[in-house]
């Protein structure tokens, strides 16, 4: 039925009624108007409504004989237009109850036509915009009265707030709607009946949130938080303590109830926590970091966890709720098994056994090359949406995983997707789209359209197999909304609607051992659960991180592993290696948690945080800082380099030296740098050159990972390498040759002069003066004479025979050098 306006703003005909018959008429008319349908006229639907809805509170959450005849529902309206709306009143409107599965879903969807509505009542007469202003809405359940749903029968009803209000003068329209199901069992002051058979039901209860912790405490590193967001979460009235504290106020332990309700816990939740309980820093957006505010209420939030875990199903979701099907798709098997580590570390902070033989996987969708990866863990039951399990409809019967190993098959448990759909509309019947956020205001409608869903369940849509209560990942409701669900499974349970069991063990129903007895065990039927495969919904496909992503994230896990094979315990730390290594394993798997299926961008900022952290870590091994200069004074010398190990844990590493041509140092294979201390290495250095120069010292693992900032070091050397050595003998011995020819000459020079200065009467030809030098040959020390055996040929006594025209005396003992010195009588050399 289309929305109508407040009877008080009905237009007065302008046509005066001048004749008492036609006054007589419009008195009836008005009196029948009043009687049985409200008094104003249609208002159109405003496309895009102003208004906002927060449904708070229904009460009775599901209509029972005993529940009192009248339904009150309160909450808040909020303006978020841009415009004044003045006059805003309300109505409630009922459609017929839901016959078919698919009407029940098109109802929840709010496609459902309208057949009775209560008069408008009046909520505010002006809201302006962001303004907001709580409603009371009280309505009869049975009869005719303007005020009444005039329910007649029990069923699954539509129901639909409408608000109308005025933007304008005459101009008056819807400006907001809420749709929501109310599940009747019988009418109040009715005989009650119970269906054929009631539903076995199995309630999941997650706490997930996103990740806040941008470091994770390491040995000398505190706990550093992107923000203190999860403090007020964690806090009394936020998402995640109500989420512990209804359960644990309205579902004890011990009762029926409370032995089918199982926690599906992130492992990072409770490190994050355990974390801001020990004391934590948060960074602010200028890089800053300051104290963070919410050590307390993470130390009281976990107590009153711990008391509310106790004696009760505990399931361990992966390590920040990981996607593991891009993990496997990425080809990181290794950050799978690592993300399903969690439950030792939820058992020993929370001192409960934890069911690590479950996995609820994100969406309870896999396909099959995760599945089959999930051999090497403790899985042996998975948690699944029928979307993503091939030819299983119809049923909720368990069935067998085929995941390729034929070694391997583990129970596959259907969750119920009507009622999943029906706690998470945005999800649309699909599996994929259960990982974000609920919005706000959205709890108490799908809080019963999960109550609605179920009564339709047990009495229209009754299939083979239990139930399983899957909501949303990050479910949102408030601490009202959520007792007022878990007060309508008690009302369902009372009833015979529903029958609350414990999560099965993976032997009931069939189990993953793969072996022949496997294939033929039997569930608490007595049939054998059949084989079914995964199938990866394409819903889920489209959200998945993006691949560029989960490369960069690769990139880094192999960093890690570099790092955790480099690394041992140091006996007098004793600090295990993995205590270094895991916390930068998780902070890479914040980058593939499901909060970011859809967002690749948040995904990325994630990844980049997680980076920033490993680069820390693998800066604390290092060369040490040297701004002197390095002398060598031969080619064979050797160059300092001291590493300095600032983590707990022994690193062996090699040195890599990049040098300059004519420079070679040798390879000293793997070294070791204790744990929180330094070590100088000198490695041989071979120098072909002298001069300048600098070298580049890098530290890395053996698998090639980098340790550190590579450290470039200057160098000084006064060494004659091969060329120049080789170039500095030959001028050495052409030196030598030389002297020694000129030698040989002077030796032969000095016989040439004896045997020239001999006379005829046998002149001994000596050197009278001592000077060395003979007396005919005209040479000195500095100027050799050339070697010229014919000179000693020529006798000085004769006489050398003069050439034509020439009329000088005659030239005695000419050589081949020059005239030889003439004599006189007088010359003393011949007295």
């Amino acid at each position: 039925m289309s929305p109508q306006l407040g009877g008080a703003r009905t237009p007065e005909n302008p046509a005066r009624v001048r004749t008492w018959t036609r006054v007589a008429l419009v008195a009836v008319i008005g009196v029948l108007l009043t009687a049985f349908a409200p008094a104003a006229p249609e208002a159109a639907a405003q496309p895009g409504e102003q208004v906002g809805i927060d449904v708070s509170s229904v009460t009775p959450s599901v209509v029972r004989s005993d529940s009192d005849p009248f339904l009150e529902i309160s909450g808040n309206l909020r303006n978020n237009g841009d415009e004044t709306i003045n006059a805003l009143e309300m109505r409630l409107e009922r459609g017929e109850p839901r016959a078919t599965r698919p009407s029940l879903v098109e109802a929840m969807r709010g496609g459902a036509q309208t057949s009775t509505s209560t008069r408008f009542t009046t909520v505010a007469d002006r809201l302006a915009p962001g303004q907001r202003t709580s409603f009371e809405l009280r309505v009869e359940l049975k009869g005719t009265g303007p005020q009444s749903l005039g329910l007649e029968r029990p069923g699954v009803y539509p129901l639909l707030l409408n608000v109308n209000g005025d933007l304008a003068p005459q101009r008056r329209a819807r400006v907001g709607s809420a749709n929501f199901m109310l599940p009747v069992l019988s009418l109040p002051g009715g005989s009650a009946e119970a269906p054929a058979k009631s539903t076995g039901i199995t309630t999941l209860i997650p706490l997930v949130d996103y990740p806040h912790m941008a470091q994770e405490q390491l040995p000398g590193r505190p706990t550093i938080l992107t923000d203190d967001r999860l403090a007020k979460s964690l806090a009394p009235g936020g998402r995640l303590s109500e989420l512990v504290d209804v359960v644990s106020d309205e579902v004890p332990a011990d009762s029926t109830l409370g032995k089918s309700v199982c926690f599906a816990i992130d492992p990072d939740l409770i490190i994050t926590a355990k974390a801001m309980a020990e004391g934590y820093q948060v960074r602010e957006q200028s890089g800053r970091t300051v104290r963070g505010t919410g050590s307390r209420t993470a130390a009281d939030w976990l107590n009153r966890l711990r008391e509310a875990v106790e004696g009760r199903c505990v399931l361990s979701l992966p390590y920040s709720d990981a996607d593991l099907v891009a993990l496997a798709r990425a080809g990181l098997p290794d950050l799978i098994r690592g993300s399903m580590d969690g439950s030792g570390l939820i058992s020993s902070e929370l001192n409960v056994t934890v069911r690590d033989d479950v996995l609820w996987p994100a969406d309870g969708a896999l396909d099959r090359s995760t599945a089959s990866q999930l051999a090497d863990t403790s899985v042996r039951s998975v948690l699944m949406h029928p979307d993503s399990l091939a030819g299983t409809s119809g049923t909720l019967r368990p069935v067998r995983l085929n995941t390729g190993n034929p070694d391997y098959a583990p129970t596959a448990r259907k969750i119920d997707p009507l009622v999943a759909d029906a706690l998470n509309p945005a999800r649309g019947q699909q599996a994929g789209g259960s990982t974000g956020l609920a919005p706000t205001g959205d709890g108490m409608p799908s809080v019963l359209d999960g109550l609605a869903a179920l009564t339709f369940r047990a009495n229209k849509a009754a299939v083979a197999g239990d139930t399983i209560i899957a909501p949303p990942r990050r479910w949102n409701p408030d601490g009202a909304e959520l007792r007022g669900f878990l007060s309508g499974l008690r009302s369902l349970e009372k009833a015979d609607y529903v029958r609350p069991e414990p999560l099965p063990s993976a032997d009931s129903g069939g189990t993953g051992s793969g072996d022949s007895s496997a294939e033929t065990s039997t569930s608490s039927t007595g049939e054998s659960p059949r084989r079914a495969a995964p199938t990866y919904p394409a819903s889920s496909e489209r959200a998945e991180i993006p691949p560029t992503v989960l490369d960069e994230l690769a990139a880094q896990n192999y960093k890690v592993g570099q790092l955790y094979n480099a690394a041992e315990r140091e006996p007098a730390l004793n600090v295990d290696p993995a205590s270094v290594t895991t916390p930068l394993r998780n902070g890479l798997l914040h980058g593939a948690s499901s909060a970011w299926r859809g967002n690749g961008k948040a995904a990325s900022h994630w990844v980049d945080v997680a980076s920033r952290t490993l680069e820390g870590v693998l800066d604390g091994v290092h060369t040490a800082k040297f701004d002197g200069q390095i002398t060598l004074t031969s080619s064979q010398g050797k160059i300092l380099v001291t590493v300095q190990n600032d983590l707990p844990v022994n690193i062996r590493f090699k040195l890599h030296v990049d040098s300059p041509p004519g420079v070679q140092v040798d390879d000293l294979g793997v070294l070791k740098v204790p744990a929180n201390g330094s070590r100088l290495f000198l490695p041989e250095t071979t120098v072909e050159r002298s001069g300048k120069f600098t070298v580049d010292v890098t530290l890395r693992t053996e698998g090639g990972a980098k340790l550190g900032q590579t450290r470039r070091l200057r160098v000084d050397s006064d060494a004659y390498g091969t060329v120049p050595l080789i170039l500095t003998i030959t001028a050495a011995a052409l030196l030598v040759l030389l002297s020694a020819r000129r030698i040989v000459r002077r030796i032969r020079s000095r016989g040439n002069g004896s045997s020239g200065g001999s006379d005829s009467n046998g002149g001994s030809g000596t050197d009278p003066d001592g000077t060395g030098n003979s007396p005919g040959t005209g040479e000195t020390e500095d100027t050799p004479g050339e070697d010229n055996p014919a000179s000693s040929e020529t006798s000085p006594d004769e006489e050398t025979p003069r050439p034509e025209g020439h009329d000088g005396p005659p030239e005695r003992g000419t050589g081949e050098d020059g005239p030889t010195e003439p004599t006189t009588d007088n010359d003393p050399r011949r007295s």
